[in-house]
């Protein structure tokens, strides 16, 4: 069993046997780590959206073996932890990561990293694989397969199309997304979190669109909404939208949990 809970925005928890995997958070109230799980956090990039200096020290309370995984663009030294009142030791459990990556976790049976985890690792279910692509914004979107189960977060990552911009500018940006998403064509994810935000006026789907066209997922949540949780039910009655409609999680509010068996 798996469960899927929404923080707010683009923030998620994914709840497995032996890991508790946390996405992107902006702020609401963060799970108390169950005993025995290792909480592994995951920020795609900088902006304040998608990632707060508060979970360094919200991972140091839960677990001493939390892991984390960051954009590249997500830059800190010991001396700013210092200032911060972070201790800088916990640098060495942060991997921060380009796009178009990929980073393997060794992991024992209790879901612990092994001693081993610089060295190259066996893909499967006792492998934690972290592959990235380019945003089209800052930093990256993330590719992780953990415990069996695949899943994908965006970031920022998507089609934005801005029509106060010229018309070369989301030419471009069409062209750079489909330009990551074709490198996974073809690929399955468990869990999908993609972008559907209505600041895009008519354009707000065109991510989305293309991501389930050309990628085959079996729980897709649409995030990046701003609180405007009407825009799901009203992409599930476009063109695109109605195929995917019994897969499309219906979020409502803050800490919604989703139960995948």
């Amino acid at each position: 069993m798996v469960k899927v809970t929404y923080l707010y925005h683009s923030g998620f928890t994914v709840e497995l046997d032996r890991h508790l995997l946390i996405f992107d958070y902006y702020k609401g109230e963060l799970p108390k780590v169950p005993e025995g799980k290792q909480p592994v956090i995951f920020a795609s990039h900088k902006h304040q959206d998608h990632f707060q200096l508060s979970v360094l020290k919200w991972g140091e309370q839960a677990s001493a073996n939390t892991r984390y995984f960051f954009g590249n663009d997500i830059k800190m030294n010991e001396k700013y932890l210092e200032r911060k009142g972070i201790d800088p030791v916990i640098l060495e459990r942060v991997k921060r990561m380009h796009g178009r990556e990929c980073f393997e976790l060794p992991q024992k049976q209790d879901g612990m990293e092994s001693d081993a985890d610089s060295q190259p690792a066996r893909s499967g279910q006792d492998t934690l694989r972290v592959e990235t692509l380019r945003s089209t914004d800052e930093g990256v979107a993330f590719l992780v397969q953990a415990e069996g189960i695949s899943i994908y977060h965006a970031g920022d990552l998507n089609h934005w199309f801005w029509a106060e911009e010229p018309e070369s500018w989301n030419a471009q940006m069409e062209r750079d997304y489909r330009a990551e998403i074709d490198r996974i064509t073809g690929r399955y994810f468990d869990i999908a979190f993609v972008p559907l935000d209505p600041r895009l006026r008519a354009g707000y789907c065109l991510g989305m669109d293309y991501f389930l066209k050309k990628v085959k997922a079996q729980h897709i949540f649409p995030m990046h909404m701003w609180n405007k949780y009407s825009v799901i039910r009203q992409y599930k009655e476009t063109p695109t939208g109605k195929l995917f409609a019994d897969q499309i999680a219906d979020i409502s509010k803050e800490n919604k949990e989703f139960v995948i068996k």
